[in-house]
């Protein structure tokens, strides 16, 4: 019965609503039918997109390449080259672009789509955002977006996924209870079976269940991520093999706080890292262990809490369902906000340090509930550079540092002849203030051209459609 409790647990969360089995003819549905005919439109409709007259920040760390034209064949970046020597298609669909800066797509590596709803799709696009990984969500409505999005009837960015997040508790409808070792090895293989690309733990999973996930996902080929678990220690995960870790606070989350007494965790945070911090981001980089620090859902925290603050303008584009599941509290007290701003002051501070001592940055924002999409992981990157990162580490934390942790470097991260097409087009130089991100003039979404104007359609459509959701 014991190989059978995995199957049954990710069926009653309905992973296996999408089998990887091609249908038959009379299996498929009128919606299967509808996407492939968007398909083919969208296949036939697309002409070569040129980007001219640009100054290229491919993310590699090279200086800006000025005056290159960019040619887009399909989905694939054809030709990137001095202007002067690219002969134009006649029938291509020209971007002027002379005083504009072309990135590649952003990645926010760290959000929960089934806690945003699919309002957030659009807005990720036109915030630059071309792919994201999930976090844990319900497999399916997420795989069902991939669908729809890879056929040209959503809008949305790449998604990667993990599915149900594995803890020792559940505390949300997108985590599971693995069990016992033997059982949450069945549990990764299962999900192995239906095609996550990923296992993401959290912090509650018993310590003998969590050596045994790490240890079957690294037999079944896949990258375990997420929280270290309250009674296993940072040393320890990264040790094992945890390709990242998430959020800065978790490092000081189980045996860290079980140790304190009476002390503050911000004051307690403080001496460690002058005494303990060195040695751990040593580590880290020795192990090649990467942190993803969420700093911006730190600050929104903070802002969401204070009641003095008027709310964030942005949150128009948060699904009404997840405004009402999260409201704003009416209170708290100076003394709750003076902690707060002292905990995430040290938290910058670890990611300081953290960089200083060389371990891999990545970007993600934890959006989920009434966090703001797409427009976070600019503050993300703002918040990194005010911790010491320069503007080319924050930018290349969303882009070639994705693309090398999914082992996606040979099709994302920079910008080059054989990539996907996925780009950002700015009004202004982000190697001089990261700021410069928020500044997007056009997105190229997989090959597909979305200038200011249809980025904007898409903005309104998803601000009306998460007034509904």
């Amino acid at each position: 019965m014991r190989t059978l409790v995995p199957i049954i647990l990710l069926t009653a969360l309905g992973i296996f609503a999408h089998s990887r089995s091609p249908a038959t003819e009379q299996e498929k549905s009128p919606a299967q039918d509808e996407a492939k005919f968007a398909k083919v439109l969208f296949d036939q409709s697309s002409k070569p997109v040129v980007i001219a007259h640009v100054t290229v920040i491919d993310a590699t760390g090279g200086a800006p390449q000025e005056d290159m034209t960019v040619v887009i064949a399909g989905n694939r970046i054809t030709r990137v080259d001095k202007t002067a020597n690219v002969k134009i298609p006649r029938e291509a669909q020209v971007l002027e672009a002379k005083g504009k800066f072309l990135v590649p797509g952003l990645w926010d590596m760290h959000v929960h789509l089934s806690w945003t709803t699919a309002s957030a799709l659009s807005v990720l696009v036109a915030n630059g955002v071309t792919g994201v990984r999930d976090m844990g969500g319900r497999l399916g409505e997420i795989d069902e977006w991939r669908t729809k999005i890879a056929t040209g009837l959503l809008v949305g960015p790449r998604i990667v996924r993990a599915g149900p997040q594995l803890n020792g508790q559940k505390f949300n409808p997108y985590q599971m209870v693995t069990g016992n070792p033997d059982e949450t090895r069945g549990v990764v293989r299962a999900l192995k079976e239906v095609g996550v690309d990923f296992i993401k733990v959290h912090r509650r999973l018993p310590r003998d269940s969590y050596f045994a996930a790490i240890d079957e996902a690294k037999r079944q080929g896949l990258l375990l991520v997420g929280h270290i678990p309250m009674t296993v220690t940072p040393e320890e995960a990264s040790d094992a093999g945890q390709a990242t870790i998430e959020h800065v606070e978790t490092l000081f989350e189980g045996t860290f706080s079980t140790a304190l007494k009476d002390q503050k965790l911000s004051g307690a945070i403080r001496q460690w890292r002058t005494a303990e911090g060195g040695k751990l981001f040593a580590r880290f980089v020795k192990n090649h262990t990467v942190v993803t620090p969420a700093l911006a859902g730190w600050h929104w925290v903070i802002e969401f809490s204070d009641p003095s603050l008027p709310p964030d303008p942005r949150s128009r584009y948060v699904a009404l369902s997840m405004k009402k599941a999260f409201p704003r509290p009416s209170k708290t007290s100076a003394e709750e906000l003076i902690e707060l701003k002292q905990r995430f002051a040290e938290f910058r501070e670890v990611v300081r340090q953290m960089n200083r001592s060389g371990v891999t940055v990545m970007a993600g924002t934890d959006v989920a509930g009434p966090r703001v999409p797409g427009f976070s992981l600019h503050d993300e990157l703002a918040v990194l550079v005010e911790c010491g990162l320069t503007p080319l580490q924050a930018l290349q934390a969303a882009t070639l540092t994705p693309a090398r942790l999914l082992n996606k470097a040979e099709d994302f991260g920079t910008v080059a002849s054989g990539k996907f097409a996925d780009l950002v087009l700015l009004d202004a130089n982000p190697l001089e203030d990261i700021r410069n991100t928020q500044k997007v003039r056009a997105v190229v979404l997989n090959g597909r051209l979305l200038d200011r104007r249809e980025l904007n359609r898409l903005l309104a459509e998803a601000e009306a459609l998460a007034s509904t959701q």
